[in-house]
């Protein structure tokens, strides 16, 4: 995977998504007390994501190479 700032290629640094699981303490509705453990990558950043360059904001071109 590759991924290009289009204002500058020598930024290098992108904010983008990636899944995690989380081990929760839940009261007996489900709802939300506290995080226990933090868990797994379920996925890792892919090419279908946003990536925004760190350094000036703009989305990045990003392809599988």
């Amino acid at each position: 995977m590759n991924a290009v700032c289009p204002n500058d290629v020598d930024h290098k640094r992108f904010v983008t998504v990636a899944h995690i699981t989380q081990d929760w303490e839940v009261d007996e509705n489900g709802d939300f007390i506290r995080v226990v453990a933090d868990g797994e990558v379920v996925a890792k950043p892919d090419a279908g994501n946003t990536w925004t360059c760190v350094a000036c904001g703009e989305e990045a071109e990003v392809s599988n190479e």
